[in-house]
């Protein structure tokens, strides 16, 4: 039986991390929109709740991606978060522009500070968190 070389078994445990973390973010998006949209079924909210909701759910799901990957890295923890942060707020703002065709100045500042904030503290909470199974 063949050794994988480590290149190889790099690149495999990156893209591994990169499927943990994507479903780690929409799993936490979509739980926090179920129990939003749980909460606003049951009691009448105006619009401006909706916007808080939804950036809650943001934050949830930009927290669980960087405390992924930064848990599955072991190390750089804030590093680890930025770049997740990152890649969320480019197909945020990819998809924002397709399927809503507009966008202001002081919205996308806000989204990605709130992005980078909340992967980066996922980032820490994820490196300083302790290893149960590796």
């Amino acid at each position: 039986m063949r050794r994988k070389d480590p290149a190889k078994r790099m690149k495999e445990q990156r893209i591994i991390m990169i499927i943990h973390t994507v479903l780690a973010f929409v799993g936490a998006v979509f739980t926090a929109s179920m129990i939003f949209s749980a909460v606003a079924s049951v009691i009448d909210l105006n619009d401006g709740i909706f916007s808080v909701m939804s950036s809650f759910a943001l934050c949830a799901g930009c927290f669980a991606g960087g405390f992924t990957a930064a848990k599955r890295r072991g190390k750089f923890g804030i590093r680890s978060g930025l770049v997740c942060g990152t890649v969320i707020f480019a197909a945020a703002l990819i998809f924002g522009l397709i399927f809503v065709r507009s966008f202001s100045i002081g919205g996308i500042f806000t989204k990605l500070l709130i992005i980078l904030a909340c992967s980066a503290i996922g980032g820490i909470f994820g490196v300083n968190s302790p290893q149960r199974f590796r």
